[in-house]
């Protein structure tokens, strides 16, 4: 018996063991027993279920098992579960790389969010620096065209003081 034979008998047997488990879904519903009699229950399900369904099936004990299907049965089981052990191992490893990439990425996030904060406050006191300025020059700009409207209606005493104030801005 080949390998993949005595997988595909080890596969069918669970299958069919879980579907006599559950009769609802292996028959269709039986009329009503008599309450006195009580059913047995069956011996080994598996070739209950091979022989309803036509098949000579007859488990033997494992000492009477072929030694080198045995052999490589329990080969082939091993390997399954060297490969099953990998593969947890792997993502074992996998969500610990996951978990130290998300915390680098945090970190780097939180950094990057600290910065634009500092950058949004300098920018917010660039913007009142500038605004300041603004309203400076603009005091300014209209003293001196009060100014020059003073000299030009002959005021000399503001047109004086003008002058004077705009010597003493640029020293």
């Amino acid at each position: 018996m080949t390998p993949a034979l005595s997988l595909f008998r080890v596969s069918f047997a669970a299958l069919s063991l879980a579907l006599v488990a559950t009769p609802g879904l292996a028959q269709a519903p039986k009329a009503a027993k008599a309450p006195a009699q009580v059913q047995a229950p069956p011996s080994d399900p598996v070739a209950d279920l091979m022989r309803r369904q036509g098949e000579r099936y007859h488990r033997a004990p494992d000492s009477a098992q072929d030694p080198d299907e045995l052999r490589r049965t329990q080969a082939l089981n091993a390997e399954i579960t060297a490969q099953n052990d990998l593969a947890e191992s792997q993502d074992r490893a996998n969500a610990a790389a996951h978990a130290k990439a998300e915390a680098q990425y945090q970190t780097e996030l939180d950094a990057a969010q600290a910065e634009a904060r500092a950058a949004r406050e300098r920018h917010e006191s660039d913007l009142r620096t500038a605004t300041e300025a603004q309203a400076a020059y603009e005091r300014q700009m209209a003293d001196w065209r009060a100014t020059v409207a003073a000299c030009e209606r002959g005021d000399r005493a503001r047109c004086n003081a003008g002058r004077q104030s705009l010597a003493s801005g640029k020293n």
